[in-house]
C-alpha cells in the first residue's frame, strides 16, 4: 500500500513540473526580413526600409527580428540574383557563440555592397531566404533598377588613345586614314547597346557595329571604327548614325579627301626634333613628329628601338638595332632569311627581291635590301634592310609596311637614315 502511495505521489509531482518547465522555454519568434539602406551601428535596427535600390546604392541591408532561440543556434541569411540565378552571398552564423545555451532576442544582419569605386550593383530582382537551423524560415524579394544610360557626346577622330578617347578630333579625313566615332556614356551597365551605322551621302548602309555595355559606373568611351577593305576609303561625303538601345541619338557628318603623293608626304615629318641619343654605341638619330619608340637593351648593351606611328592602325613596323656585326654577317644573308622566316609567320608569298649600294646623308656608306611578297588578301608587303658599319659597330634600319602606307613608310625611314650622326 505505501508503494502505491508513493508512485502515485512521484506522478503528482511529475505531472506539477511540466508546466514550470514548458513556461521557462520562450516561444520560438521570427519577424518578416526588413531591407533597408541603412542600419544603426549597434542595435542593427533597420534604417531607410525600402524595396527598390538604384545601382549607386552604397549598401543593401537586410535584417530580421527574432526571440526564443538558443545562442548556439545557426542562422542563415541567402541571397539570390533571380535574373542570373547567381548566389550573390550566403551566410550563417550562430546567434551568441559565447552563449551557446541561452535563449537570445535581437536582430541580426547581412549586407552586399560595391566591391570598390569601379563597381556596381547589378540590376535585377533578387531573392532573400532566411534559415533557422537549417530550416528556411522567411523569404522576401527586393530589386534594383536598371537605370537610364545616358550619351554625353558623340566625336569623330582619325587618332585615339588606349581608353578610346579621341586624340584629334576632326571631321575631314584622308582616304588611308580610320574614322573613329567616339561615344562617351555616363556610365554602362549590362543590358544597353549602342550602335553605330556608318552611310553613304544617298543613306546607304555600308557597315554597321554594335558593343553591349558592362557595368562600369564612370563615364567611359565606346569606339567603332570605319575602314574601307582596301585599306583606302572612297573620296566622298559620309555620315555615321549612332543609336542607344535601337533609339537614335544623333547623325554626324564627315568627309574623306583623296590621299596623294604630295599629303601623304606631310603626314611624316621631323620638324619637333624629337632624337634619341646613345653613348655607348656613339649615335643620335631623330624620330618622326608624334610618334614614339619603346628601347630594348641586351647584357653586351646592344640596342633594339621599334619606332612607332601615331595611329595605332597605320601598318607601318620600323626597327632601329645598333648592334655589334658578327652575328650579322653577311649582311645579305641575314636580310634574307630575316625576312623569308617573318613572311612565313605571316603567311606571305614572296614576289621578288632587289637590293643596293648607297651613302647616307652623313657620308657613311650602306647596303640596302628589298623584298616584296603578297598576303592572302592580295595586298602586297615590302620589308627594307639598311647596313651601315661606323667604328666596327652596325646600325641596321628594318621597316615593313603594306602597300597603302608605302609613303609614310618611306618618308620615316629615309628621314631616319638622313638624321643619323656618329658622336
Amino acid at each position: 500500500m505505501k508503494k502505491i502511495i508513493i508512485f502515485i505521489l512521484a506522478m503528482i509531482l511529475f505531472l506539477g513540473l511540466i508546466p514550470i518547465s514548458s513556461g521557462c522555454t520562450p516561444e520560438l519568434i521570427f519577424e518578416n526580413i526588413v531591407i533597408s539602406s541603412d542600419i544603426e551601428t549597434d542595435t542593427y535596427k533597420p534604417l531607410d526600409i525600402k524595396t527598390e535600390f538604384d545601382t549607386s546604392a552604397e549598401h543593401i541591408y537586410a535584417t530580421i527580428e527574432y526571440s526564443g532561440t538558443k545562442g548556439g543556434d545557426i542562422w542563415r541569411f541567402k541571397w539570390t540574383n533571380l535574373d542570373t540565378e547567381e548566389i550573390v552571398l550566403d551566410k550563417e552564423d550562430q546567434y551568441d557563440p559565447d552563449q551557446k545555451e541561452k535563449y537570445m532576442a535581437g536582430i541580426v544582419e547581412t549586407d552586399i555592397y560595391p566591391l570598390d569605386e569601379s563597381s556596381i550593383i547589378p540590376p535585377g530582382d533578387y531573392k532573400i531566404e532566411f534559415y533557422n537551423n537549417g530550416e528556411i524560415i522567411k523569404t522576401t524579394t527586393f530589386k534594383v533598377n536598371k537605370p537610364r544610360v545616358k550619351i554625353i557626346e558623340v566625336s569623330l577622330a582619325n587618332q585615339i588613345n588606349e581608353m578610346g578617347a579621341p586624340v584629334a578630333i576632326t571631321q575631314e579625313f584622308k582616304s588611308n586614314e580610320t574614322v573613329y566615332a567616339c561615344v562617351k556614356v555616363d556610365f554602362q551597365t549590362t543590358g544597353n547597346t549602342v550602335k553605330a551605322q556608318w552611310k553613304s551621302s544617298t543613306g546607304k548602309l555600308l557597315t554597321e557595329a554594335s558593343l553591349d555595355m558592362i557595368e562600369y559606373p564612370d563615364p567611359s568611351y565606346l569606339t567603332y571604327s570605319f575602314q574601307w577593305e582596301t585599306g583606302v576609303i572612297p573620296a566622298g561625303s559620309y555620315k555615321v548614325e549612332i543609336y542607344l538601345n535601337d533609339s537614335l541619338y544623333g547623325s554626324f557628318d564627315f568627309r574623306v579627301t583623296e590621299e596623294t603623293a604630295e599629303t601623304a608626304g606631310a603626314t611624316t615629318t621631323f620638324d619637333q626634333g624629337i632624337q634619341y641619343s646613345s653613348t655607348d654605341f656613339g649615335f643620335t638619330i631623330t624620330i618622326p613628329d608624334n610618334w614614339t619608340y619603346e628601347e630594348s637593351k641586351t647584357a653586351q648593351g646592344e640596342i633594339s628601338l621599334s619606332i612607332i606611328p601615331p595611329s595605332q592602325d597605320t601598318p607601318v613596323f620600323l626597327q632601329f638595332n645598333a648592334v655589334y656585326p658578327e652575328l650579322y654577317l653577311p649582311y645579305e644573308d641575314f636580310a634574307d632569311n630575316d625576312s623569308a622566316n617573318f613572311a612565313e609567320q605571316q603567311d606571305w608569298t614572296f614576289v621578288e627581291n632587289d637590293g643596293n649600294d648607297a651613302v647616307l646623308e652623313n657620308g657613311t656608306p650602306c647596303k640596302e635590301y628589298y623584298y616584296s611578297y603578297m598576303d592572302n588578301d592580295n595586298t602586297s608587303w615590302t620589308m627594307a634592310y639598311c647596313f651601315a658599319e661606323n667604328d666596327d659597330k652596325l646600325y641596321l634600319l628594318i621597316v615593313i609596311t603594306d602597300e597603302n602606307n608605302s609613303i609614310i613608310a618611306k618618308d620615316a625611314y629615309v628621314g631616319i637614315l638622313n638624321s643619323l650622326v656618329f658622336n
